[in-house]
């Protein structure tokens, strides 16, 4: 028992490695200390190595984020594991003993007895069995939605003054909803947020429109960022748009998100987020603008957003 926990211990520590660092862009001379200029290779080593390392750190959070979530979900796993074990041994050796009572060995128990102890046993491996691999199904997704999470608060967005940063940065500070369309149905649906803009302004909506056309040869953007550039930065208030940064980085995790929730690549679809990054809910077609101006709360004052994890399920 005791050798097993150790494993367990063991296998748990193993799975906590460190955040490794970033390597610099400098390349060392073999058996000297003196340094060289990056090469082409070697650049494209050190850009590869910046987006592995990028991708370790994300996973890295979103375990950290599954375990706080959790925090005992890795004993019911490895415990349920460790007693499956151990009801395998038991009925190994109640399968012995039964067979031991059927030759009718000196000193067996009975036929009876044996039978009804492998039974326990095996019924106790059955449930234990199914225990582990609920928790070990449950662990995996709960990683993929939050590895999902953090990679979409790495995506770059463009504020009105010109400043470019992560989704991550303003999330503390926004409610944000991503709408993902294209042509018509996008402006359709932008239109129906500016009916509500001044509700939704009030409850700390941000709006990112992602064009899934955007890239795509004689292809308009749905969105004027000229004018929304000037507007927003002449009347200085909080913005009620976003604009999208690489947006084919924003289409690939659109997609992603698509093709999990068996969502044709062509539908238009909205993802509702928390002030903490998680996703409160999604669907297709245009949001529930109105649904969702009535639920959140107004977020201003001393205690704007203090309940935002309990606002609502839009």
């Amino acid at each position: 028992m005791r050798v097993a926990f150790l494993c367990i211990a063991a296998l748990y520590c193993a799975g906590c490695s460190p955040t490794p660092r970033i390597r610099t862009r400098v390349a060392l001379r073999p058996g000297t200390g003196t340094t060289r200029p990056l090469t082409a290779a070697t650049s494209s080593r050190t850009r590869s190595d910046l987006v592995t390392n990028a991708e370790r750190e994300v996973s890295n959070r979103a375990r950290l984020r599954q375990e706080v979530a959790n925090p005992f979900a890795v004993v019911r796993l490895w415990g349920s594991g460790a007693l499956s074990v151990q009801a395998i041994v038991a009925s190994l050796v109640a399968t012995t003993r039964l067979t031991a009572s059927l030759a009718h060995a000196p000193g067996a128990d009975s036929v009876a007895q044996s039978a009804q102890t492998l039974g326990i046993d095996l019924a106790c491996f059955a449930v234990l069995g199914a225990i582990f691999l609920r928790e070990k199904e449950q662990e995996g997704k709960r990683l993929q939605k939050f590895e999902r999470e953090e990679a979409l608060s790495q995506l770059v967005i463009e504020l009105p003054n010109g400043r470019r940063t992560q989704l991550q940065d303003i999330q503390g500070f926004a409610r944000i909803v991503i709408v993902s369309s294209e042509g018509e149905p996008m402006r359709d649906a932008l239109a129906v947020a500016e009916e509500w803009k001044p509700e939704l302004t009030e409850r700390g909506v941000v709006v990112v429109p992602v064009d899934s056309n955007s890239g795509k040869q004689g292809a308009e953007s749905p969105v004027d960022w000229m004018s929304w550039r000037e507007t927003t930065t002449a009347g200085g208030a909080k913005p009620f748009y976003v604009k999208p940064v690489r947006i084919e980085e924003w289409i690939q995790w659109l997609t992603e998100q698509k093709e999990d929730a068996n969502v044709n690549p062509e539908a238009s679809v909205w993802i509702s987020l928390r002030k903490d990054g998680r996703v409160r809910s999604s669907g297709k077609g245009t949001p529930p603008w109105a649904k969702i101006a009535k639920t959140l709360p107004v977020d201003k004052g001393a205690w704007g957003g203090f309940l935002d994890g309990m606002d609502g399920r839009v």
